[in-house]
C-alpha cells in the first residue's frame, strides 16, 4: 500500500512539474508566429535571466538548437552581444553582432555543410564595410564595399573557377561609368 502511494504521489509530481514547464515553453510555426504546438515548426523554452539580460535559446521541433543569444529584454528579441543561428543538421548558419537590438559589427553568413558563405560588418542596423560572397567551394563570388546600406565604388563578381566574370563600379547603389564583363575564357567584353 506504501509502494502504491508513493508512487502515485510521484506520478502526480512529475505532471505537475511538466504542465508548468509547458506553460513556460512557446510554440512557433513556420513563419514565427505564436501557435499550438500540434501546428508548431519551433519552440522557445523559458529564457534564463544573465547578470545584463536574458538568454533566449529557440529550437527546432525535432530538439536540435535553431537559435540562441542574449536579449536585453524579456518578452521582446532586443538582442545584445552575438547571436548564432544553426541549421537544423547543428552547423551554424549565421553569428551576427548586436547593439542594444540593432545589427553593430561583423556577421558571418554559412551554408548548411559548415563552410562561409558570405561576411560583411554592420552599424547602426546598416551594411557597412567589405563584403564578401563565396561559392560553397570557398572560391570568391562577389567582393564589393557598402556605405550605409549602400553599393560604393568597385565590385567585382566571379565565375565558379575563380576568374574574374564582372567589374565596375558603384555610386549610391547604382552602376555607373563603364562595366566590363569577361567571358568564361578570359576575354573581355565592354
Amino acid at each position: 500500500m506504501k509502494k502504491k502511494s508513493l508512487f502515485t504521489a510521484v506520478i502526480l509530481c512529475f505532471f505537475t512539474l511538466t504542465s508548468f514547464a509547458q506553460k513556460d515553453t512557446i510554440w512557433f510555426d513556420s513563419n514565427w508566429k505564436e501557435t499550438a504546438k500540434s501546428k508548431a515548426s519551433y519552440y522557445r523554452c523559458h529564457c534564463v535571466q544573465k547578470e545584463n539580460g536574458y538568454w533566449f535559446t529557440d529550437h527546432y521541433i525535432s530538439g536540435a538548437i535553431q537559435m540562441e543569444g542574449l536579449s536585453i529584454e524579456k518578452n521582446a528579441e532586443v538582442y545584445q552581444g552575438v547571436v548564432k543561428w544553426y541549421y537544423e543538421n547543428g552547423n551554424v548558419f549565421q553569428i551576427i553582432n548586436y547593439k542594444n537590438g540593432i545589427l553593430f559589427g561583423d556577421r558571418k553568413v554559412y551554408f548548411e555543410n559548415g563552410k562561409l558563405k558570405s561576411e560583411t560588418t554592420y552599424k547602426n542596423g546598416k551594411i557597412d564595410g567589405a563584403w564578401k560572397e563565396f561559392y560553397e567551394t570557398g572560391i570568391s563570388f562577389e567582393t564589393g564595399f557598402y556605405e550605409k546600406g549602400e553599393k560604393e565604388g568597385h565590385w567585382k563578381t566571379f565565375y565558379t573557377n575563380g576568374k574574374l566574370k564582372e567589374e565596375g563600379n558603384y555610386v549610391f547603389d547604382r552602376k555607373v561609368d563603364i562595366w566590363k564583363t569577361y567571358y568564361y575564357d578570359g576575354t573581355t567584353q565592354e
